[in-house]
C-alpha cells in the first residue's frame, strides 16, 4: 500500500511537524498573553498533548493485526453519522492550520527574504505539490521527510545556539507571576496550536507495527516539545515586554547572529533550511484534509480527484478575504469546543472505539 509508514518514519516526522510552524506567530500570541510566563503554558499544553498521544499510540498497538482505517473504527464504533461530524470537524482544523502556517510563511518570505507575490501565485505550487505527494501516497511524504530530516536539524540546532548563549533565562523570573489559573486557561485557549498528532488518525490502517510503537514516537515528541519550549523561553528572554510586538519569532531570535558577524545575517540559510519542516507540516495536513473528504464521500480514489483537489485548493484561498487575526481572534474561539472534543477527547476514547470496533469486525467475518 502506497499509505503504509514504519513507526520510525511516523517518529520522524512528528517531530518535523511539532517544530514546524510553532516558531512563527505562536510565541508572540503567547507573550501577549502571559508575558514571561508563556514556556510555562506551553508546558502544560504538551503536557496534555502527551496524555493522548498516549491513547492514540495504545489504539495503533492495538489496531495492528486489523488495520482499519479512522473511518471503520468510528462507522463500527459510533455509526456513520458521527463519524462524517468527526471528520468533518477534522477537515476545518486541517484547512484552517495549513492557512494559518501559509500566512505565516508568507510573512517570512515578504519581511524576513524580501520575497513579494500574491497570494495564489504563492500556494499554488503548495498545492500542487501537495496534491503529487498525495498521488503517490503518504509513504512518499515519510520517505522524503526522513531523507531530509537531518539537515533539517541541524538548521534548527544552528538557529538557536547563538540566541541562546545571548538570552538571560533569569529574566523568567518568577515563574506564575500571570496567575495559574490564567495559565491554564491559555493552554486550553491556545491549544488550536497543539494537538499535532491528529495526522496519525490518517495512517492508522497504514502502519507498520513490530516491536516498539511507543518508545520511538514518545521519544519525537519529548525532543520536539523540549525544542519548541526553550526557543519559546529564548525569544521571550531575549524580547521581555517587546516579544508581543515581533510576530515571527525564529526570524527575530536570528537578528542576535548579527553581532557575531561583521558581514549581515549568515542564518539566511540555516532559516530557509528549517522552512521545509513547515512545507512538510503543511504537506501532511492537505494530505489529511483530502483523506477527511474521501471518507465522507465514501470513495477511494485511485488517483487524485481533481474536484476535490480543487474545492481544497479554494480552501486555501481564505486568508484572501479574512484575515489570520480575525481567524484567530473569533472563528477559532468559537469552534474551541468541536476541535477540544477531537483533540482531546476522541483519542483518550480511541482504545475502546478500536476494541469495539475490532469486535465487530470479528462478529461480521464469522
Amino acid at each position: 500500500m502506497k499509505n503504509r509508514v514504519k513507526v520510525d518514519q511516523l517518529a520522524l516526522i512528528y517531530l518535523l511537524i511539532i517544530t514546524g510552524g510553532k516558531f512563527t506567530s505562536l510565541p508572540s500570541l503567547l507573550a501577549g498573553d502571559l508575558g514571561h510566563d508563556s514556556w510555562v503554558s506551553m508546558c502544560f499544553s504538551f503536557l496534555w498533548d502527551g496524555v493522548c498521544l498516549c491513547f492514540l499510540l495504545w489504539a495503533i498497538k492495538l489496531n495492528s493485526k486489523a488495520n482499519l482505517d479512522i473511518s471503520a473504527i468510528l462507522n463500527r464504533s459510533v455509526s456513520k453519522v458521527v463519524s462524517k461530524i468527526v471528520l468533518a470537524i477534522f477537515f476545518v482544523i486541517f484547512v484552517l492550520r495549513t492557512n494559518i502556517l501559509l500566512t505565516n510563511c508568507y510573512q517570512m518570505f515578504s519581511v524576513t527574504f524580501d520575497v513579494s507575490t500574491n497570494w495564489l501565485v504563492f500556494i499554488l505550487p503548495i498545492a500542487l505539490l501537495s496534491f503529487f505527494a498525495i498521488q503517490r501516497g503518504f509513504n512518499a511524504i515519510a520517505r522524503a521527510s526522513q531523507l531530509l530530516f537531518g539537515i533539517i536539524f541541524i538548521a534548527l540546532v544552528a538557529l538557536m545556539v547563538s540566541p541562546l548563549m545571548e538570552a538571560d533565562l533569569a529574566a523568567l523570573a518568577p515563574v506564575g507571576e500571570a496567575g495559574w489559573g490564567k495559565i491554564l486557561a491559555n493552554s486550553y485557549t491556545r491549544s488550536f496550536w497543539f494537538s499535532d498528532y491528529i495526522f496519525i488518525y490518517f495512517v492508522l490502517d497504514g502502519v507498520k507495527v513490530k516491536k516498539h510503537v511507543f518508545t520511538p514516537i514518545l521519544v519525537s515528541f519529548g525532543i520536539g516539545a523540549a525544542l519548541t519550549v526553550l526557543i519559546n523561553a529564548v525569544f521571550v528572554a531575549l524580547f521581555g515586554s517587546f516579544a508581543p510586538d515581533f510576530s515571527m519569532a525564529m526570524s527575530k531570535i536570528g537578528v542576535f547572529s548579527v553581532a557575531n558577524t561583521t558581514n549581515g545575517r549568515w542564518d539566511w540559510l540555516t532559516l530557509a533550511i528549517w522552512l521545509l519542516s513547515v512545507f512538510i507540516k503543511m504537506i501532511v495536513f492537505i494530505f489529511c484534509a483530502y483523506k477527511c473528504v474521501e471518507k465522507i464521500l465514501e470513495k477511494n480514489f485511485a488517483k487524485v480527484n481533481l474536484f476535490v483537489a480543487l474545492f481544497i485548493t479554494a480552501t486555501l484561498m481564505l486568508p484572501m478575504f479574512v484575515s489570520t487575526e480575525t481567524l484567530l481572534s473569533t472563528f477559532i474561539v468559537w469552534a474551541l469546543i468541536p476541535f477540544t472534543i477531537v483533540q482531546y477527547l476522541l483519542p483518550l476514547f480511541m482504545p475502546l472505539l478500536t476494541k469495539v470496533a475490532l469486535k465487530k469486525t470479528e462478529v461480521k467475518h464469522e
